[in-house]
């Protein structure tokens, strides 16, 4: 798992509470993080708190304060893409102050502390590119070019260069991870790509190049990721594609990993629309509608908002019994790239919307915990937020 196994059935909330039992032992001071501004009065960092726990419950006393790198990335390239930029450059300012000199940044930060458990996490760092490159894209401004930068370079140096290898062209999930993810790899991916094009200056009306180094090296980085997304390209159709019948396919978890996840379902759609392939997309998303949208789900404890549509974490039948906010706004993003009515998902996201609180979404219909795939909450949660709003942007930034 991303602790340094190769057991594949694991997810971003299993990993998350795997990684608060290290919390005690790996937690550091962060020095020199200079905040624009607290989130809340005392805070540390102006990174977003990735749940609103209820103070009765015990997490609330050892994750209530911790913000996960990746909720905090997709709030603000959220911001970005929909035409916030003040309200993503907080955010950004902290990213760019926590990057390490290798470009790495922390899974996770208290952002009360501003204390790191500095567990790097390929498809976290990946996101923080990804939310400077939209910055970038949005407002043509070159503010964040170095985190942008300085992500590129620590994916491009941590990519399985070996062509005889497994997994060749692909990013391991982290230094001391073996495992090979499909989500972290769409995601580096989407950075490759869009990084070289602002660097090509070949995104809309901005200007190419990188600020604070020369014409060579920002065109050499450029080539690099050219390559990089070649190479990319060419693994995903090799390695995670997998097309079930004329009309059906779908994408695995990971190298060598058949399980079937609705975010990869989400972001290969996406991958597959870029490379112009809709009829590809379409069977993706049949096939998951197929399987994992679920339908009449009562919220835990609130019959009074109705039932609700959306979908689960996984295919198989051992994935959680929940509907998965966060992946069912991921799918919409999917399916409006793809030219699939979305108005049955954002229906539901509506009244999903009006039982969060303080700006946040319920991550899930109902509590469950022990899952292989993980712990799911209806706590109000960062991601499905941030993802509401990237998913009606518009933004093209992972096709």
């Amino acid at each position: 798992m991303e602790q340094g196994d190769d057991v594949p059935i694991q997810r971003t909330m299993w990993i998350r509470v795997a990684a608060v039992l290290l919390l005690a032992l790996l937690a550091v001071p962060v020095s020199g993080t200079a905040s624009a501004g607290a989130a809340e009065p005392g805070d540390a960092l102006n990174l977003v708190r990735s749940y609103l726990i209820p103070a009765s419950e015990p997490e609330a006393a050892t994750i209530g304060d911790r913000g996960w790198t990746y909720d905090s990335a997709v709030t603000a390239a959220a911001y970005a893409a929909t035409g916030q930029a003040a309200a993503a450059e907080p955010i950004l300012d902290d990213l760019a102050a926590l990057q390490q000199p290798d470009g790495a940044l922390g899974f996770s930060y208290d952002v009360r502390t501003g204390s790191a458990d500095m567990l790097a996490r390929s498809g976290a760092i990946a996101w923080v590119g990804i939310a400077a490159a939209q910055y970038r894209t949005s407002t043509c401004s070159p503010r964040y070019d170095g985190l942008m930068a300085g992500v590129a370079h620590w994916l491009l140096a941590h990519r399985i260069t070996d062509p005889a290898s497994r997994g060749y062209g692909f990013v391991p999930g982290g230094p001391d991870v073996s495992w090979i993810s499909a989500e972290h790899n769409f995601e580096a991916r989407a950075l490759y790509a869009r990084a070289a094009a602002l660097i090509n200056g070949t995104v809309g009306t901005c200007a190419g190049g990188l600020a604070g180094v020369g014409q060579a090296e920002a065109a050499q980085l450029a080539a690099d990721l050219h390559q990089a997304t070649v190479t990319a390209d060419a693994a995903i159709q090799r390695e995670l594609f997998v097309r079930e019948g004329p009309r059906r396919a779908h994408l695995n978890q990971g190298v060598g990993d058949g399980a079937r996840p609705i975010d990869a379902q989400a972001l290969g759609t996406l991958w597959l629309i870029g490379q112009g392939r809709r009829t590809d997309a379409t069977s993706v998303i049949t096939a998951a509608d197929s399987e994992m949208l679920l339908t009449r789900r009562w919220f835990e404890g609130h019959p009074e908002a109705g039932r609700f549509t959306g979908y689960k974490p996984y295919a198989e039948a051992w994935g959680p019994d929940v509907l998965w906010m966060e992946g069912t706004l991921q799918m919409r993003m999917a399916k409006a790239a793809a030219g699939v009515s979305t108005d049955v998902i954002d229906e539901n996201a509506a009244r999903w919307a009006t039982l969060g609180t303080g700006g946040l979404l319920p991550q899930a219909d109902r509590t469950l915990v022990g899952n292989p795939a993980g712990d799911y909450h209806t706590w109000p949660a960062a991601a499905p937020a941030a993802w509401l709003r990237l998913a009606s942007s518009g933004s093209t930034i992972l096709s």
